[in-house]
């Protein structure tokens, strides 16, 4: 649970390339939960023409790392954040380059500038700087800000760029009508091959309608390779996120490859995974949640969230919907679709009285139409 214990704003407003566009900057302390403690997280509110998004940014009120706060400029292209952070000798001065993109509703990170310097003796007992540098990375691909959380922005921060992993595949039919069944996936790290990666379609155990003799009907199978890349378990690597497939009810399955970061590979479809319900997947990478769908009588929505120190997914939430009456339920008797929904349990309402953390879910997933019908 988050609360807000703290508000200052900084505005800036201003036209930048793009013709009307005016920025204001606002930051948040919020409490974030930990495990056994509580930390006050900084999020940046950043609006643009009367749309809002947020950051949650690495800075929090009490970790000694950071020198002062976030600060925001305004550029030709967009905007950018910059911050101070570092330990010891060691002085850095990060800074986050954001543009819009003409196909991205979202201003997207496209290049991170990193600034340092090292701290020593430089004799008579004096201390001063040593040696200093500049580190300059452009993001491809471009990371939405809606998928910027704060472990990303650390694990970019201080040049970290080239030491996260990439995923390419180089078949000819990615992203075009698909020809075979296998999907072929390079891993680099610091520019080096590390892994290659083979996923080979139809074999998901769930029965699900895909390729081959059971691409039918056609609405619901696999029309071309693809993959996406997701902070699955929300520690600041680029997960990958395959479509396996539909079940009868056209529900979509996903198999997923999540970065081992002890053994640095990808492995496939690891236990925690396994423990979830993988249709349907959206990840609110802001949040740190997941939101899955499933059908058990009535549709079913789950909430997700990460524990980092187990290694696996939590289900911190089940929803029902019942698309004749248009009504939501946490009741779990009524997942049995043989369980008359009773329209005086104040427990069927309908979407407007939902908590807002399933309105949030629901309009995050792109369920907001079941309650017309859709």
């Amino acid at each position: 649970m988050k609360k807000l214990i703290l508000i200052f704003t900084m505005i800036f407003v201003g036209v930048s390339a793009f013709a009307g566009a005016h920025y204001s900057f606002n930051l948040e302390y919020r409490e974030e939960q930990k495990t056994n403690y509580t930390v006050s997280r900084c999020w940046a509110i950043i609006t643009c023409n009367d749309e809002n998004w947020e950051l949650r940014l690495p800075h929090t009120e009490s970790d000694i790392r950071f020198f002062g706060e976030p600060k925001f400029e305004q550029t030709a292209e967009g905007f950018c954040i910059k911050y101070n952070w570092g330990g010891g000798k060691w002085d850095t001065e990060d800074t986050f380059f954001f543009t819009f993109y003409p196909y991205e509703n979202d201003p997207v990170l496209y290049k991170v500038q990193s600034n340092w310097k090292v701290y020593g003796s430089i004799g008579n007992d004096d201390i001063g700087v040593v040696s200093q540098g500049d580190d300059e990375f452009y993001i491809e691909p471009a990371i939405k800000i809606s998928r910027l959380g704060a472990e990303k922005m650390e694990r970019l921060s201080g040049g970290g760029y080239n030491s996260l992993p990439k995923v390419t595949c180089q078949d000819s039919d990615y992203d075009k009508p698909i020809k075979d069944k296998i999907m072929h996936l390079e891993v680099r790290k610091d520019g080096k091959l590390i892994q290659n990666l083979e996923y080979v379609y139809g074999e998901n155990p769930h029965g699900l309608f895909g390729i081959g003799e059971r691409f039918e009907p056609k609405s619901i199978g696999i029309s071309k390779k693809h993959f996406e890349l997701v902070d699955l378990n929300f520690d600041g690597y680029d997960d990958i996120l395959i479509f396996a497939g539909c079940t009868e009810n056209e529900h979509q399955y996903y198999d997923a490859y999540l970065w081992n970061k002890r053994d640095e590979r990808y492995d496939f479809n690891p236990s925690c995974w396994e423990g979830i319900c993988p249709a349907d997947v959206k990840c609110n990478e802001i949040d740190r949640v997941l939101y899955t769908r499933g059908l058990t009588g009535n549709f079913s929505h789950y909430i997700y969230e990460y524990d980092e120190e187990n290694e696996k997914y939590i289900k911190t939430g089940s929803l029902y919907y019942n698309s004749v009456l248009h009504l939501y339920s946490e009741n779990e008797k009524y997942s049995d679709a043989f369980t008359d929904w009773d329209l005086k349990d104040p427990a069927v309402i309908p979407f407007e009285k939902l908590p807002e953390r399933w309105k949030r879910a629901l309009i995050f997933a792109g369920c907001t139409g079941e309650d017309k019908g859709e």
